[in-house]
């Protein structure tokens, strides 16, 4: 089961492109969109000791500035996937919608500041609650997020916590749907 909840900060049309969502225009949600793919790559790089390419420390914000004045969104989509990890550029051909699912699909649990709290658990039930208890904190967390003025900082801290938050409760599905290997690992 997929599971993606991007809190209004962007919305996908029928055909898996970015639209607007409540509050956002589209070239808001553009820039949105943009900035979780480079959150991703930033989590992924992270998980195997990579440092952040300049690009995103120095070209990203004045890019995410660019689309969000309506400049040349596809272009600078392209550009920002091609600075990605290969992973995450060779979903260049696929829509908006399904690359994030993607992506969301690939964050490992292993790699979450909250991993160690399950480790020993084999009851898939206990595990479960758990999770749920742990995904309903993160959600507290992004609300909390929300409510702060919108900082470099805090921008960063928001995505960071929604991609946990997806990623936890995606998990937790395939948990309830006993989608998990021998080792109490859950399947991708």
């Amino acid at each position: 089961m997929s599971f993606l909840y991007l809190f209004d900060l962007m919305d996908f049309d029928e055909h898996g492109k970015v639209k607007e969502a409540k509050g956002i225009t589209l070239s808001q949600a553009r820039s949105n969109f943009l900035y979780l793919v480079s959150k991703y790559n930033q989590k992924f790089l992270k998980e195997k000791n990579l440092p952040v390419p300049s690009f995103f420390k120095e070209e990203l914000s004045g890019l995410l500035t660019y689309v969000e004045m309506g400049r040349d969104y596809e272009l600078i989509k392209k550009k920002v996937l091609s600075a990605c990890l290969p992973r995450i550029s060779a979903l260049s051909n696929i829509n908006e919608r399904e690359l994030i699912f993607s992506l969301n699909s690939q964050v490992t649990l292993d790699d979450l500041d909250f991993a160690d709290k399950f480790k020993d658990i084999k009851n898939t039930l206990q595990l479960e609650y758990i999770m749920t208890t742990i995904s309903g904190k993160i959600y507290d967390k992004i609300f909390s997020l929300f409510s702060q003025p919108m900082t470099k900082e805090n921008k960063s801290k928001l995505y960071k916590e929604i991609i946990n938050y997806n990623a936890l409760v995606s998990a937790t599905s395939k948990v309830r749907e006993e989608d998990i290997d021998d080792k109490g690992d859950v399947a991708g």
